[in-house]
């Protein structure tokens, strides 16, 4: 392992950045033990409280797990590991209506169409099942909205993408609060009709109907939200 001494110039920060490159690098492989504390702080030439602070960041990351008496281990690496740094906290509490829609429109419309061809008839009763309780829940908005986006969650999952289906998980607040809003504002119609389309084209397994289905719905929501 070539790892330099480095500038004691925001210690913590680059030790915590060096360790991550080694591990989303590959440099060390799933379940593989990582050199201890002690070996690490004289690698890098900082101390071993300043590794442990690193270790622990990742750590809390889930790319890495320690196991007591045993050491430091490399956890599997899933693809949404990495894109939960992506996106910035700050934008969390702060997103504008248009830029969430239009996020959609670029994700949520390949997403229904690749659903379409791998989508298996019990994930279609799923969507069923929850168009029914949309209906079912239309006077209780918590239920209503929670219910919507299960309804995108699992037109995600049946894309068999885990790309696909982590960056919906990493973003279902986001998603949450922006059905939660429009729900508000524009009501209950919109959705629900294309959802019943949506429906539809799944049981063909229309991709190009899917996709156009997914379109017309998001821009409907942005048209009358925005």
């Amino acid at each position: 392992m070539e790892i330099k001494p480095i500038k004691k110039v925001n210690i913590s920060d680059q030790v915590y950045e060096k360790l991550r490159e080694q591990l989303i690098s590959g440099v060390w492989k799933q379940g593989e033990k990582i050199p201890s504390e002690n070996e690490l702080a004289a690698l890098f030439g900082v101390s071993r409280v300043t590794i442990r602070q690193a270790l622990s960041r990742l750590n809390t990351l889930g790319l890495l797990e320690t196991k007591l008496g045993e050491g430091t281990f490399v956890k599997e690496l899933k693809p949404g590991i990495y894109m939960k740094e992506i996106i910035p906290y700050v934008y969390l509490n702060n997103e504008s209506e248009r830029e969430v829609l239009e996020f959609r429109l670029v994700i949520e419309v390949e997403t229904a169409r690749i659903a379409a061809s791998k989508i298996t008839d019990e994930e279609i009763l799923l969507l069923e099942k929850s168009l029914k309780k949309m209906l079912k829940n239309k006077g209780d908005i918590e239920k209503y909205v929670e219910e919507d986006l299960n309804f995108h969650m699992i037109i995600a999952k049946s894309t068999k993408n885990s790309l696909v289906i982590e960056v919906n998980n990493i973003v279902r607040n986001i998603i949450r609060r922006m059905i939660r809003t429009a729900t508000e504002k524009i009501g209950h119609e919109v959705g629900l009709k294309y959802h019943r389309l949506l429906i539809e084209a799944f049981r063909k397994r229309d991709a190009d109907t899917a996709s156009d289905m997914m379109r017309e719905h998001l821009q409907q929501v942005l048209e009358r939200l925005v």
